[in-house]
């Protein structure tokens, strides 16, 4: 196998473990184990050994010693410090999807928003989940901004199993929507800055999301370090 051919399953293997995480199939402390993930997606260790090189490179994964590696878990101060950053790239990302949202990406978040009302309205939360990842998606493609994409993708993945546990709480679904609907018509209207305040709003863990998250997190150890 070429080196070419190596570097582009490795990039796929990144890839199926970077949305594994995101979606919650793999949980912060799950270990990863070379042989298995080779086996699990049909490819030489090689390619899941560079992947996950990769990974580790960007923090998703880290060695424990004997333990092997595994997906990393975030300290509350870290996890809290990296919520702040993903609101205000996620405020950026709405301010210029704002200016440069196509139609077909307009289609697309109408479709992602009415998953998410479909999901509250069944109470499905791993369904909401996964429509509201579709949502924050869909509006950084539309900031047509690369880079922001890059650095929004990291960190959403890092920091989506902490997200899993909000969401699963009584009343944040339906709380999302009326904030959803704030984001969508603001993009579309063009105001610039009101999507970046209202998305900065629904993303920001101030006040009272604040001291949920601490509180989720106090229940549910195992996905943090102390």
């Amino acid at each position: 196998m070429s080196q070419a051919e190596t570097l582009s399953l490795s990039e796929e293997v990144a890839t199926r473990l970077e949305e594994e995480i995101l979606h919650g199939r793999r949980k912060p402390g799950d270990r990863l184990d070379e042989r298995q993930l080779a086996e699990q997606y049909g490819v030489s260790r090689t390619p899941v050994r560079e992947a996950l090189q990769r990974l580790a490179a960007s923090g998703l994964v880290v060695s424990r010693g004997k333990q092997g590696l595994q997906v990393a878990k975030l300290a509350v101060a870290d996890l809290l410090d990296a919520f702040s950053v993903v609101a205000e790239l996620e405020a950026l990302a709405a301010g210029q999807a704002a200016r440069r949202i196509t139609p077909a990406q307009k289609e697309e978040m109408i479709k992602a928003h009415a998953a998410c009302e479909e999901a509250v309205l069944r109470g499905d939360a791993d369904a909401f989940f996964s429509a509201n990842i579709a949502f924050h998606q869909v509006i950084a493609a539309a900031s047509h901004n690369r880079v922001l994409q890059d650095q929004l993708r990291r960190l959403t993945v890092k920091t989506s199993p902490y997200r899993r546990i909000i969401t699963f709480q009584a009343d944040r679904m339906s709380k999302s929507i009326p904030e959803h609907n704030e984001v969508m018509d603001a993009i579309f209207r063009g105001d610039s800055l009101g999507a970046s305040q209202a998305l900065r709003g629904h993303v920001t863990l101030l006040g009272e999301g604040l001291s949920d998250l601490i509180h989720f997190l106090s229940m549910d150890v195992d996905l943090i370090q102390t």
